[in-house]
């Protein structure tokens, strides 16, 4: 099932799902983290492009980002 989404900063509809990539992939990390586990499990960012007008929204998956917290 497809969840519509609008976008954070104009309420726009045409939002589509893509990710942050470099040459590499970009993960989020916490300050407080342990940088060893997270270069081992990191945490993907997701986005959501308005194609509006080019917000992009930042995007972790909470309950990957949780188990990753515990094991730190």
């Amino acid at each position: 099932m497809n969840e519509e989404k609008n976008c954070l900063r104009c309420g726009g509809t045409n939002v589509k799902p893509g990710v942050l990539q470099s040459t590499g992939k970009i993960y989020a990390r916490p300050n407080n983290a342990n940088v060893e586990t997270f270069l081992k499990t990191g945490v993907l960012v997701n986005v959501n492009i308005c194609f509006d007008c080019g917000h992009v929204e930042m995007v972790v998956v909470p309950d990957k980002l949780k188990s990753i917290m515990k094991a730190c």
